[in-house]
């Protein structure tokens, strides 16, 4: 596969790119009507050709995970002797997914995460070591390894391993780019430099942060962003992807949102209603794929809040942008009137290099209110600033309460993910019969 960054849509003047969007989206539709058995029935009464503005995408149906889950083999578009991969997604907000790719969606997710490390400065000179699992049918690592190679950059495939064993391939392979889960890049830091390992002068230049935010509402980096930022001495940046999607936002060089690539992906941010928010009032991201074959999807609802970013960025790019996911949509908590993100209580955690591990737990306490206790391995003597920390960032009192790391894996289960809120309020929209868990 050849990569041609030029050919990109995203340096374009924005009219330009609109024009562009609304001939994809027409064609998209005309696609799925095709050959999609789902969108066959919802698109019955819809034209490809009514398609003129923005207006008119609006009224075009959403997809949920529900939906998805339920009649997988009815959104397949092509043939079975024309897939060649199978992932799942980890369930971690209900029901796993199947999703299946032929050889030309694997040709388009590598092109799209080509282009995102190419937006953040990677090139073919790089040495990049992948710290997350490429087994599991897990897309993420395969998304990140075809796109370094597709870039040029010298990739190796290391995943999550031993101490020894990480500190051994660093120093042997000598990488400049790491692609990982914030808290693992932390935890690995810190004990790198317990054995010798300087992180602050080693050869890693640039730190992608995959599956937990890294900045806040105010696209600040939060404790978690700086930490890494200062123990590496590297350039961190935020990736946000989801498996439905096949595609990730990336930040660029600028930092101050991820990237939409425009010919891949039509962006949107809509309110409970389904309507479009104005730039940077946080609401559901809403987002369909372009150029999929295997399982393409319409307006799907991936249930992540989060906000748009439409002017031109520093960088020069012109397509959308999103800011951090700040919470899952199920996930908003009510506490006696105080709505309140999970990602602002795990900002505040994370400023506590004091805890070795947490999990913020959310019950329903009443109709209108949610009951929120975070377990955290921490000392006792911590915990009165934490409980004040939290109530200053959040304006209700949490409940800290003394656990070890041992409890809170246990309280968190086996997963693919490292769960950091578990959600046990039943009926929730992820999850209408029970508990879900999520990475935030």
């Amino acid at each position: 596969m050849v990569f041609r960054p030029e050919l990109s849509w995203e340096f374009l003047p924005a009219e330009e790119i609109e024009a562009k969007t609304m001939r994809a989206m027409r064609n998209h539709v005309r696609h799925i009507k095709d050959d999609s058995p789902y969108y066959q029935d919802a698109l019955k009464d819809i034209h490809p050709d009514d398609i003129t503005d923005r207006s008119a995408l609006e009224r075009l149906p959403f997809t949920d995970k529900n939906t998805l889950s339920t009649q997988t083999e009815r959104f397949i578009g092509v043939t079975q002797q024309k897939l060649v991969e199978t992932v799942v997604t980890s369930g971690s907000t209900g029901k796993p997914i199947t999703y299946c790719l032929t050889a030309s969606d694997l040709d388009r997710l590598a092109y799209n995460e080509a282009l995102c490390f190419y937006s953040a400065g990677v090139t073919e000179k790089d040495r990049a070591q992948i710290f997350v699992s490429l087994d599991r049918l897990f897309i993420a690592g395969i998304a990140y390894y075809r796109g370094l190679t597709t870039l040029g950059a010298n990739t190796s495939r290391i995943g999550v391993l031993p101490l020894e064993m990480q500190k051994h391939y660093l120093q042997l392979l000598q990488p400049t780019v790491i692609v990982g889960v914030p808290s693992f890049l932390k935890k690995l830091a810190i004990e790198l430099n317990k054995c010798g390992f300087d992180t602050r002068n080693s050869t890693i230049t640039r730190l992608f942060c995959i599956g937990e935010s890294i900045r806040d509402e105010k696209m600040e980096l939060n404790a978690t962003g700086r930490i890494l930022e200062e123990m590496y001495r590297a350039q961190v940046f935020s990736t946000y992807g989801a498996t439905e999607l096949a595609v990730a936002y990336c930040e660029c060089t600028a930092q101050c949102g991820g990237h939409a690539h425009p010919e891949l992906i039509y962006t949107e941010v809509v309110d409970e209603a389904g309507k479009p928010v104005p730039d940077g009032t946080p609401g559901e991201l809403v987002a369909t794929p372009l150029g999929v074959e295997g399982m393409p999807l319409l307006r799907y609802k991936t249930g992540d809040i989060t906000f748009k970013i439409s002017d031109q960025c520093a960088c020069g790019r012109n397509a959308a942008r999103i800011g951090p996911i700040l919470a899952r949509k199920s996930q908003m908590i009510k506490i006696r009137g105080t709505t309140i993100y999970p990602l602002t209580i795990t900002n505040i955690l994370d400023e506590f290099d004091e805890i070795n591990d947490y999990l913020v737990e959310i019950e329903s306490q009443a109709p209108t209110s949610d009951n929120v206790t975070v377990h955290a391995a921490v000392s006792p003597d911590v915990v009165t600033a934490i409980t004040q920390k939290l109530h200053a960032g959040t304006r209700v009192h949490i409940p800290v309460l003394v656990s070890n790391e041992t409890t809170v894996q246990s309280l968190r289960g086996a997963g693919r993910k490292k769960l950091r809120v578990l959600d046990r309020r039943a009926g929730t929209a992820a999850n209408p019969t029970g508990p879900s868990t999520t990475q935030v």
